[in-house]
């Protein structure tokens, strides 16, 4: 009963996981990996950003509840930049009639993603004044595809490899300088 009550309050139905993402945009591919814990209450997204003779750096975005980080290392340095999450309410587990009419969600139908049978959703939020608008395929609400279409443009983030109730290492989320 303890897990169906943690269950309930989390984001996901599953309680942890390792996500290796690729996102296809304007022609350029880029990696990242994603970690959760503790059923999507916390959340860490690590890329790199490797442009060849200028810039290489580390970098995460780390989630928790209606705050949010963006820790950048540098040569050894971190750097941390704290701001609200916009859509610390967003969730596709069972999402309230408020939350679809918030996001103008909509349920879509089903596709395997993976192997695994997902719901699909598309759902808007303003970036910029802008609507961007997102479709995610989510299995037990962890999106395994999303398509990001912004004016003209579109982006597709790809999970590669989900490892399902993995043991995350903790300092994924650490948010200090």
């Amino acid at each position: 009963m303890i897990a169906l009550g943690a269950m309930a309050q989390g984001k996901y139905a599953v309680k942890s996981g390792i996500l290796k993402t690729k996102t296809v945009a304007g022609g350029h591919e880029t990696f990242a990996t994603q970690y959760f814990d503790d059923y999507g209450r916390k959340e860490s997204v690590k890329q790199k950003m490797d442009i060849p003779g200028m810039v290489s750096y580390d970098y995460y975005t780390v989630t928790k509840g209606d705050k949010a980080w963006m820790v950048t290392v540098t040569d050894g340095k971190r750097s941390v930049k704290a701001f609200d999450n916009p859509t610390p309410d967003l969730t596709f587990l069972k999402p309230s009639k408020e939350i679809m009419e918030k996001y103008k969600m909509q349920y879509l139908g089903e596709e395997k993603v993976m192997g695994k049978t997902c719901k699909i959703y598309s759902y808007e939020i303003k970036q910029n004044r802008k609507p961007v608008l997102w479709t995610v395929s989510v299995y037990k609400g962890v999106p395994l595809k999303t398509i990001i279409k912004s004016g003209k443009k579109t982006s597709t983030i790809t999970v590669t490899e989900f490892k399902e109730n993995a043991s995350v290492p903790q300092n994924v989320f650490n948010t200090s300088k």
